[in-house]
């Protein structure tokens, strides 16, 4: 049986974006996630490196100690007891982390374009890469005043901060389907959530709760195989735990899909509602020969 190719360009309501998330995962479960380890692993390891390195000489060295019931208090007690937590592997953590978000939606939002600019044709490795490097640095860089935005407006008020969060959410897939600049996919992204916050705040927030219950799931499984295993040795194995957790939870960031996939439809949505593209193209392909339709005919 062959696929039928879904409509990208259209208005859903929250429902059909969880439905419609799923049903597009499903159908391009494999190149997809091919794509997004091939491209996106490098990253991802390197961050595993550097947290597991973090871990095991701060939290990981003291859990050791809880579990062995010997603290060494004096470590803790030094000059700058900020040292410790403010590490070089502190810093590469959070800037190879922001690195591993970026490349994930670009991932993503490059599936999603080739998707729709190729007439449901599933891309390969090669495809994607392609329109990774075109727009990786891009929204790599223009990602970076959205964000401070948002965190700002959560540290000082939380509204403020959960609005710009959601108003920002499409910002790479503005730059990516558009070919917009910084200027134009700001202002952008304010227009299209103009009289659609909450249905679009809901959608964000159950995909994100969907993303959270499924990778919490693999920590948890992660962290108990590595605490029992810490728990009945005696040799200090804290460096051990750091890196053997960082890797293992690198799987995690799969479930990351489902909340892009998820924002990328929604994108897609108020593009449509705001500018009826979808319609107009499926107008304009009207008597076309070669027109490709995606329900089946009805029968009478």
């Amino acid at each position: 049986m062959v696929e039928q190719k879904m409509e990208l360009r259209k208005i859903r309501d929250f429902g059909g974006n969880i439905g419609d998330t799923f049903a597009f995962l499903q159908q391009n479960f494999k190149p997809l996630l091919k794509a997004f380890f091939a491209i996106c692993g490098l990253f991802m390891l390197v961050e595993a490196i550097f947290s597991g390195i973090y871990q095991s000489r701060s939290m990981g060295g003291l859990l050791q100690q809880i579990i062995s019931g010997r603290i060494n208090t004096a470590r803790y007690n030094n000059d700058n007891p900020y040292a410790a937590i403010f590490s070089f592997e502190y810093f590469m953590v959070i800037l190879f982390m922001l690195l591993t978000f970026a490349s994930m939606k670009v991932v993503v939002g490059a599936y999603l374009k080739y998707y729709l600019e190729n007439d449901g044709r599933k891309p390969g490795i090669d495809d994607i890469w392609q329109l990774y490097k075109k727009y990786f640095f891009r929204v790599f860089l223009y990602s970076i005043p959205p964000g401070v935005l948002s965190i700002v407006g959560l540290i000082f008020c939380l509204a403020p901060g959960i609005y710009l969060w959601t108003v920002f959410v499409p910002f790479t897939y503005v730059i990516m389907m558009e070919d917009a600049d910084f200027g134009t996919a700001f202002s952008r992204c304010f227009h299209l959530i103009k009289g659609y916050f909450w249905p679009t705040f809901f959608i964000y927030l159950v995909a994100g709760i969907i993303y959270y219950v499924s990778s919490s799931i693999i920590s948890l499984v992660v962290g108990l195989v590595v605490g029992v295993a810490a728990y009945f040795t005696t040799k200090d194995v804290s460096s051990t735990v750091g890196i053997v957790t960082s890797f293992l939870n690198v799987f995690s960031f799969a479930f990351y899909i489902i909340f892009f996939l998820s924002a990328g439809l929604q994108y897609f949505s108020l593009t449509e509602q705001r500018d009826g593209t979808g319609i107009l193209q499926r107008i304009n392909n009207i008597g076309n020969a070669d027109t490709s339709f995606d329900h089946t005919e009805e029968q009478y």
